[in-house]
């Protein structure tokens, strides 16, 4: 299959894992209605901190301000002119009969509780001889002309409650609303419905077609960026490789789908981009931070906020540590350390904004915390599976492998030492040269390491173990010779195959000469007859990263630094510059991203390394020269005074001096 259509397929087969995520999140949300008494199908959690109506609180208000308000009285105007007309003309005393109709005609009229003290009242007007004359008339004649009115004391009431504010309750984010099995209260499915986790008034299937229109716009937004990125994904790295991520991206998600049911804030989802930031760097990790995030949002229906900036903060931090330690314990750290930093970021939303209690809160980040841990433990377990099942290279693994107790380094400094001593100072200068001019410098450093490791094959045919003295090359044909020179390059690449090494390294071992000129024996031929250029070049290919294009220069100056009589840092200069000037021109560096300041750069390096490998050393003397010095010190006093004895003995003219 086509590298297209496999991931095509790929995100095809993402898309299909991932809808069925959302779908157990969402497609169980409502499908049969719910009613007042029945059981509840399912659990229903609150996916945001809200604040709903508390019903029966803000019933026991309403309450109140109805028993406030007093009955509304009207008044009965037939009632009122039957009472003035027959006080009018009873014969009462003049004060009487006016107080009455005052009375009567006040705005608030005379309702059946005030008969007794009006008549009371008035009958007091009336002279002493006619007081109960007067009772007895009014006891007949008044009646209460203020009645209530039901329908206003009604309408009175009903404006007092409805002026009641509603009472507030707080709903946490992730607090069960209604356990599946119990029996549903109005009073929750209002809750249900004011939250949007259950609608009344949509029929089930109405409303499951469009969960499923949802999850599907959803599953091709959140796939799509597999697809449109897929032209880089294959230019950094191999599909299985991004199958793998997608893999552990999925599985994650399921995993945290099961286990967020039970505790919304038990997140370990930053276990994908800890394990990228291991694999690929922190940089590619924080796409993938970003993308988990957002899906971990979509599945945390109990807080979604929090789910979503936890995720995110933790990730950035995890990624990051695990770039910058060195060990591989350092991941279980730095997965610690991105749970401690998701358990703050929640701490300082829960501050920020509420939604959780002091004890939920505090819960809340101990299982991020928790969560955290866990993401360093598996990242543990599944960085050799990476390593070894999927061909992903570490700096771990690199530190490893450029151990000298690794048997493949082991064969070469026993078989091969002078090759190993060779590509020990190689792998110094490519270190330097590339971390000068921007690359992965402990890639290629041990690809320097490695890079002859076809050398093993065939030792002796190689000058830097012909230790003896003893050439072989005399003894053969240059054509022979050509093919055994230019074979370590297979050999070495057939080698690193057969040590299940990772294929970064093979292309150090197979570009390091690129195509050049075996001038040398290219030479011998020619002495020996005409013959064409391309049948002394190696196969190739040529180098093709800025790694080891800097291998095939430093490996060309440190073999023909070793012939300069007078290693001067001018000398050295000027032969890194004339191989540098013929690779260039022999169009060695054409498909390396090497400029010419990197190249200035690397020459730069070169030189001062080389400088300090190559620099006279002093000629220390012997311990017999030592010892010889020394004697002809000790006799030189005493030669000297027996020649001046003889002289102070006899004169010029062969008499004794005189006293």
């Amino acid at each position: 299959m086509a590298a297209a259509g496999r991931y095509w397929l790929l995100a095809l087969l993402a898309a299909i894992a991932f809808g069925l995520i959302l779908y157990s999140v969402y497609g169980t949300r409502q499908r049969t209605p719910l009613r007042v008494g029945q059981p509840s199908p399912q659990t229903f959690v609150a996916p945001v901190a809200t604040q709903v109506v508390d019903l029966i609180a803000t019933q026991r208000e309403r309450q109140s301000a109805r028993a406030q308000i007093e009955p509304v009285y009207t008044s009965d105007l037939q009632v009122t002119t039957l009472v003035l007309a027959a006080v009018t003309s009873s014969g009462l005393p003049a004060p009487v009969i006016d107080e009455v109709i005052s009375r009567y005609q006040a705005p608030r009229g005379v309702r059946a509780a005030d008969l007794a003290g009006l008549i009371g009242e008035v009958t007091r007007l009336a002279p002493a001889d006619r007081q109960r004359e007067t009772r007895l008339v009014l006891e007949r004649r008044l009646a209460a002309n203020s009645v209530p009115n039901d329908r206003l004391t009604q309408v009175a009431r009903d404006a007092a409650a409805a002026a009641v504010a509603p009472v507030m309750q707080s709903v946490e984010a992730g607090q069960v609303l209604v356990r599946a099995g119990e029996p549903l209260t109005d009073d929750e499915l209002r809750v249900l419905d004011q939250l949007g986790l259950y609608n009344a008034r949509d029929e089930a299937a109405s409303q499951t077609t469009w969960i499923v229109v949802g999850i599907v716009l959803l599953t091709i937004m959140l796939v799509a960026p597999l697809v449109t990125t897929r032209a880089m994904l294959r230019s950094t790295m191999s599909f299985r490789k991004v199958a793998f991520l997608v893999a552990l991206s999925l599985a994650v998600l399921a995993l945290q789908r099961l286990v967020v049911g039970a505790a919304p804030s038990f997140l370990f989802a930053f276990l994908v981009p800890l394990v990228v930031a291991a694999l690929l760097g922190p940089r590619a990790a924080m796409p993938w931070a970003a993308w988990m995030a957002l899906a971990v949002g979509l599945i945390v229906q109990a807080s979604p906020l929090f789910a979503v900036t936890t995720t995110l903060i933790g990730s950035a931090v995890a990624a990051h540590l695990a770039r910058s330690l060195t060990s591989r314990l350092s991941l279980l750290f730095a997965g610690t350390l991105g749970g401690l930093a998701a358990a703050v970021a929640l701490v300082g939303l829960v501050l920020l904004g509420g939604g959780m209690t002091p004890g939920g809160m505090a819960a809340g980040a101990g299982l991020l915390f928790a969560g955290g841990v866990l993401a360093g433990v598996l990242a543990l377990g599944l960085l050799p599976i990476a390593e070894s099942g999927f061909g992903f290279l570490t700096d771990f693994r690199l530190v490893e492998l450029s151990s000298p107790n690794h048997p493949l380094l082991q064969r070469l400094i026993t078989e091969a030492p002078g090759t190993y001593q060779h590509s020990l100072i190689i792998s110094n200068l490519v270190d330097q040269a590339v971390k000068n001019v921007g690359g992965n410098a402990l890639l290629a450093r041990v690809g320097a390491l490695y890079h002859d490791v076809g050398k093993i094959k065939r030792p002796g045919f190689f000058v830097e173990n012909q230790f003896s003295g003893d050439n072989p090359h005399d003894r053969v044909s240059p054509h022979l010779s050509y093919l055994i020179i230019t074979n370590h390059v297979r050999e070495g690449v057939e080698l690193l195959e057969e040590y299940r090494m990772p294929e970064e390294l093979t292309a150090f071992a197979a570009e390091h000469h690129g195509t050049t000129v075996l001038s040398y024996f290219y030479k011998r031929a020619l002495d020996e007859g005409q013959v064409e250029e391309l049948n002394f070049r190696y196969p190739g290919p040529k180098p093709r990263s800025k790694e080891t294009g800097i291998l095939m220069l430093a490996d060309a100056v440190e073999s023909a630094s070793r012939t300069l009589s007078d290693p001067t840092p001018t000398s050295i200069r000027s032969l890194i510059d004339r191989i540098v000037k013929q690779r260039l021109q022999d169009g060695q560096l054409d498909e390396t991203p090497l400029n010419f300041h990197d190249l200035d750069v690397v020459a730069a390096t070169f030189q001062r390394m080389l400088t300090a490998i190559l620099h006279r050393r002093i000629n220390y003397p012997s311990a017999e020269e030592v010892r010889g010095l020394k004697r002809s010190k000790a006799e030189a006093p005493a030669k000297e005074g027996g020649q001046g004895g003889a002289r102070r003995g006899v004169g010029r003219d062969g008499t004794l001096p005189s006293r």
